[in-house]
């Protein structure tokens, strides 16, 4: 399928560069039945759901991976993290000492040697940030951070985590379309409620709509359940030219706890996946369980095209649904919690699996996330974001959203 089929003309005045507040205000349009519906909010949202509905969010937190550093000569240099190397995102985060991370690199060109550095004071004390080149790769840096804290109130070094480090000098990394730089408000809008575990570089952004009174409402009306998406820098990656076959999927990290795979395997609930990516995450579970069936072993890496091609014989034969497969991971987990890296692509003719419905905001043009939707909804994708437009909601991270609703099953991928 060539790239421009998930093209259409977003106007700069239809990007929201600011939620609106209350954030469970925000506009929600509605899908289902072949209808689509515009006068809701997100505080419609627990009566939209149908009865004996599972909600799945990503309970990932995103950390602050934009570092505005100085280098040897004086120019500025902006580091934006995108995961650690030889450590895992909560060792590195938990690091004492030094860490090297993979990292864009704004303003250095000219960065060959030297140490680039950065001072703070709070109140907890002084920081001290030392950055230096150790590697290049096909556009990315891998850079060696070093730093030191001293106590505010002994004056004495003290040792500090790289995530406490983070919080101190860091700054949210809001997506380049907002075209403007991080408030200290963003802090907070650009976070779910329910964000626990840290290490995303985007937000799940689906999520934002959601604040406390609303997950109040939904709580006694859904069962709530969370998996954990690591979103990755390469979820803003636009589609090259030509067949969409041919584009680089980027991988993430993900975790679902033991219970969440149980409330996978109960048969007869509405499953409604907020967000792409807590749907990708539930997708390559089941990719996962097929795997693990054919070879016999557990892998903890699912491919991006693997489903399509070396998977789907297999699927086809053994016929399971979501629940059959999951029913059986039970069987061989063994109380454990299954940690794995995706890089699953969906598009059209893909066949969702795991969930009947979605909650999601409207995406860029060009982008992997609007051609999941479509593989949600088919070409009608055209024709809710040409209402969506007519009626002046509001498009991307913080702008509105909508939740789609489809009939689980149909043609197998």
């Amino acid at each position: 399928m060539d790239a421009t089929e998930y093209d259409y003309h977003l106007p700069e005045s239809a990007i929201a560069i600011h939620p609106v507040e209350p954030r469970s205000h925000a506009r929600l349009l509605v899908r289902r039945n072949g209808e689509t519906e515009t006068h809701f909010r997100f505080t419609d949202l627990p009566g939209v759901l149908p009865p004996n509905t599972q909600l799945w969010v990503n309970n990932t937190r995103v950390i602050r991976a934009r570092l505005l550093l100085q280098k040897p000569t004086g120019g500025r240099l902006e580091v934006f993290l995108l995961e650690p190397q030889g450590k895992s995102m909560e060792q590195a985060l938990a690091a004492t000492d030094s860490v090297v991370w993979k990292c864009l690199i704004k303003g250095g060109k000219r960065w060959n040697a030297g140490t680039a550095a950065l001072q703070v004071e709070d109140a907890a004390g002084k920081w001290q940030l030392e950055a230096e080149r150790v590697g290049m790769d096909e556009g990315v840096r891998y850079v060696e951070l070093r730093w030191s804290h001293q106590s505010a109130a002994t004056g004495e070094p003290r040792e500090a985590s790289f995530a406490e480090l983070l919080e101190a000098m860091g700054k949210m990394p809001l997506p380049p379309y907002m075209r403007r730089t991080a408030e200290e408000q963003d802090a907070e809008d650009y976070q779910t409620v329910y964000a626990e575990v840290p290490g995303s570089v985007a937000a799940p952004t689906a999520g934002l709509h959601f604040d406390a009174g609303l997950m109040a409402d939904l709580s006694a009306q859904t069962s709530l359940h969370q998996v954990t998406l690591h979103v990755g820098a390469g979820t803003f990656k636009p589609l090259g030219e030509g067949d969409v076959s041919e584009h680089v999927m980027h991988g993430e990290h993900c975790t679902v706890a033991f219970d969440a795979i149980c409330a996978l395997a109960e048969e007869g609930v509405h499953r409604v996946a907020t967000g792409t990516t807590s749907l990708r995450t539930l997708e390559s579970l089941y990719w996962l369980a097929i795997k693990w069936k054919v070879t016999g072993h557990r892998s903890d890496e699912l491919d991006q095209w693997e489903w399509r091609n070396e998977l789907a014989p297999a699927a086809a034969s053994l016929d399971w649904s979501m629940e059959t497969a999951m029913q059986w991971c039970v069987q061989q987990l063994d109380g454990k919690d299954w940690h794995f890296r995706t890089s699953i692509m969906i598009m059209p003719p893909y066949a969702l699996r795991s969930v009947n419905g979605l909650i999601t905001n409207f995406h860029l043009p060009n982008s992997t996330l609007l051609c999941l939707v479509a593989a949600a909804i088919g070409d009608e994708w055209k024709a809710v974001y040409a209402r969506a437009l007519d009626e002046q909601f509001r498009f991307l991270s913080y702008g509105d959203g909508s939740y789609l609703e489809w009939s689980k099953g149909g043609e197998k991928a």
